[in-house]
């Protein structure tokens, strides 16, 4: 054999009698067969093996498989992102002259996706209010193909009556989608509920390190599945191996983070609630947060992630404070080991029923550091915004447990 051949990996490394703990990354654009008929039906094996690795390595079937213990579902489907995995379920559910339905509290780049993209394929979209619950069955007609759920809502957190909205929406025959970003499955598992879709931002608390871009969608009905799959490919959509190999590590440690983060968000969030220069905080395990009935009736417990509407005379002080903030990196995402801010100069934009306050908004996402640290840090900021407000002002929310 020549020495050209030999440099080439001809022979296979025998692995018989390693075990390892982890699960092994595999890297693969090219997928070979041992005969020429598998070769010819490699299709067939799109759903369930490996055709070409695009379409699945054994690194993101194991993630698939553990999203799928996670959420109680019996497949799961990762794609690049959470986004994508919205987009690719509203594409494999919808078609042009049907409907979509979206909560009014969605997540914001939903909008210009339904009046940009959707509305171009001759897909309507009808934004909903959010704690409409069994209500929503007026909106329901024979053109609406799927209702999405946001459960809490994005941004302003309401918690939504996720049973009575699907209930209404299976009565007349359509599915349910439901974006599961602030629980995730450990906290609250949508299939369980009603939903025939469970989306999953995998960037934020299942990764949990800020170093991966990544979705799934799971889901109960195999033949929903499959569809997915197909749309998934018709789409070019596929996951790194490296990237599902970061996420399977970081699941690994997702309940003691998120029990961390949890209890300290729910520590700080009571904390501002006394402040003069807030005039809400919304965080589901609070009473008075909408939804709150509903959160305590069908989640096990919550996460780090909590917003706070602030006076409008902070404003000309606000940049400053977040910007002194030692512990609170500024930025748009969540669900990391660091704690993380995120700053709304205005309120989101709703077009069902307005918000009661017109912002600015500041969203926490409580990591890992020890509680007491960030409750200085945060004392030390909104003292700041304290005295920007008048002494006259009154706050609308008072200490909640």
């Amino acid at each position: 054999m020549h020495d050209e051949t030999l440099c080439l990996p001809i022979r296979k490394t025998p692995e018989d009698g390693f075990e390892s703990l982890v699960v092994p990354l595999h890297r693969a654009s090219t997928i070979t067969f041992q005969t020429v008929e598998s070769y010819q039906n490699r299709r067939d094996a799109i759903y369930d093996g490996y055709s070409y690795g695009l379409y699945g390595t054994p690194t993101t079937r194991a993630l698939e498989m553990r999203i799928a213990e996670l959420e109680r579902a019996s497949r799961a489907l990762v794609v690049p992102s959470g986004f994508a995995a919205i987009v690719l379920t509203t594409l494999a559910s919808a078609q042009s002259g049907q409907c979509v339905l979206f909560p009014d509290s969605c997540y914001d780049t939903i909008r210009p996706f339904a009046a940009n993209f959707l509305q171009g394929l001759g897909i309507k979209s009808v934004f909903y209010d959010p704690e409409v619950g069994s209500e929503i069955s007026q909106l329901l007609d024979d053109d609406v193909a799927l209702v999405w759920v946001e459960s809490p809502g994005s941004i302003t957190l309401e918690v939504q009556d996720v049973p009575a909205i699907a209930a209404a929406a299976h009565a007349r025959g359509i599915k349910v989608a439901a974006d599961n970003a602030w629980a995730t499955p450990l906290r609250y598992r949508p299939l369980e509920h009603g939903c025939d879709f469970s989306i999953i931002p995998l960037s934020k608390y299942l990764n949990g390190h800020s170093d991966v871009v990544m979705g799934a969608i799971a889901v109960r009905d195999v033949a929903l599945y499959r569809r997915l799959k197909d749309f998934s490919r018709y789409l070019g959509m596929g996951a790194s191996s490296d990237d599902a190999s970061l996420v399977l590590r970081g699941i690994e440690t997702l309940a003691v983070r998120l029990d961390r983060s949890e209890a300290s968000a729910h520590i700080l969030a009571q904390l501002l609630q006394a402040r003069p220069s807030v005039l809400e905080v919304r965080h589901p395990a609070l009473v008075a947060s909408p939804g709150h009935d509903f959160w305590k009736r069908d989640f096990s417990g919550s996460s780090g992630v909590f917003s706070v509407f602030l006076d409008p005379a902070v404003r000309p002080v606000l940049a400053g404070a977040v910007e002194a903030l030692e512990f609170f990196a500024i930025g748009a995402s969540w669900g990391g080991t660091r704690s993380v801010v995120a700053i709304l100069n205005q309120a989101p934009l709703r077009s069902v029923r307005p918000l009661p306050h017109t912002g600015p908004i500041i969203r926490l996402s409580i990591g890992l550091e020890h509680v007491e640290d960030l409750r200085a840090d945060l004392e030390k900021a909104f003292d700041r915004l304290d005295a920007a407000v008048p002494a006259h002002a009154t706050q609308t929310q008072g200490a909640d447990t």
